[in-house]
């Protein structure tokens, strides 16, 4: 016989958040998440005495701790609410279409701004300088140091690394396509920190980084903020459908087969997977990730995307089963490797820990 599921009121949601960490989680506070559209609305399906009850849909308690557990990262509700559309939660599909928009557009015009204040700076054509205002504005982002600075993944030369940065302003965020030389597109790679899936390979797997580097330039047409933008406005709601599984998979589990690579390796840049593994650490990726894989579609890179997530659907089952580990006893599991090597044995040392960890979970993790 079928179980009900448990019927989810008001105290039960707080109950959740409370049990999750949340422990400055208040009524009124879910009433705010309501009235921006961060969650749903209870239904009323009678009354205790005169005491309406009013129930909520199942899940919402999951929501409201991955939302708590979001907000950790960021207050903006536009992110916010695009970011749990993705995870698969049902909120309304013109409300994130909007958000999405909003939140790419702002971001397009806050580096706009960065160029024009430049500009001004220098006084320059924000239009006929582009390029010098452009290399200046990179020369600075390239030498910065500390928790705003670009990551580091790979060393290059000073000027070489601003070269690159240059040319990343002008693919990403621009739409254009600077003329780049082969050895230009390979620092590209090294400040991006994926230079090293050109030669390194995974469980004896061909190198995942082909062709020539210049090719990079190509990702104008998809990954750059105009493209985006225009993806966003222009696909159907069966096309965001379809979008927002490749975004899920992308945002959510690439950064979880990254991390489980550099647990089992000890290598946190193995084959230049480093620069996945924090994906899911920042919110405002699930917003770009959509629009990318929006993009993709109208693009020669829908086949390469599907390829990529299909590799990446299993994952979720494979994890799930890596954590049955976690509940052997350690008698049986000792008795479970001793037939393997040593090698063996200290590889799913790491994956266990990994697992304790929660550096295999998907999803917003509490600052370490």
């Amino acid at each position: 016989m079928a179980v009900e599921p448990h019927v989810l009121q008001r105290d039960d949601l707080l109950r959740a958040a409370t049990s999750a960490g949340f422990s400055t989680m208040t009524a009124r506070k879910l009433e705010s998440f309501r009235s921006n559209g961060l969650m749903p609305h209870p239904v009323r399906v009678g009354n205790d005495g005169r005491r309406p009850v009013w129930v909520y849909p199942p899940g919402s308690d999951h929501q409201l701790v991955r939302l708590l557990s979001w907000r950790e990262h960021t207050m903006d509700a536009d992110v916010l609410r695009v970011v749990l559309w993705v995870e698969g939660f049902p909120l309304d599909l013109d409300s994130v279409r909007t958000s999405a928009t909003i939140v790419v557009d702002d971001l397009s015009h806050e580096l706009e701004q960065l160029l024009q204040t430049e500009a001004s700076r220098q006084g320059l054509d924000p239009v006929d300088g582009q390029d010098a205002v452009v290399g200046a504005v990179a020369a600075t982002m390239a030498a910065m140091r500390g928790k705003r600075a670009l990551p580091r993944p790979i060393r290059a030369p000073a000027s070489d690394r601003a070269t690159a940065v240059a040319h990343m302003l002008q693919i990403f965020v621009l739409g254009t396509r600077p003329d780049v030389t082969e050895d230009e597109a390979e620092t590209i790679e090294k400040v991006l920190g994926v230079s090293p899936g050109r030669r390194q390979r995974v469980e004896g797997a061909e190198p995942w980084l082909t062709g020539p580097a210049s090719l990079v330039v190509g990702a104008a047409d998809v990954v750059s903020l105009p493209r985006m933008a225009e993806a966003l406005a222009e696909a159907t709601d069966a096309e965001w459908e379809e979008a927002r599984l490749a975004a899920r998979l992308l945002f959510l589990q690439l950064p979880v087969v990254a991390r489980a690579v550099a647990a089992q390796t000890g290598k946190e840049n193995l084959a230049g997977f480093g620069v996945f593994a924090v994906l899911d650490s920042e919110p405002l990726f699930a917003v770009l990730l959509l629009a990318f894989a929006l993009g993709a579609r109208r693009a020669d890179w829908a086949g390469n995307v599907e390829d990529l997530t299909d590799s990446l659907t299993p994952w979720p089952s494979l994890i799930g089963e890596m954590k049955q580990v976690l509940d052997m006893p350690q008698p049986v599991l000792e008795h479970n490797l001793a037939g393997h090597g040593s090698e063996m044995q200290a590889s799913t040392e790491k994956i266990i820990q990994a697992l304790l960890d929660g550096e295999l979970d998907p999803g917003p993790r509490p600052d370490r």
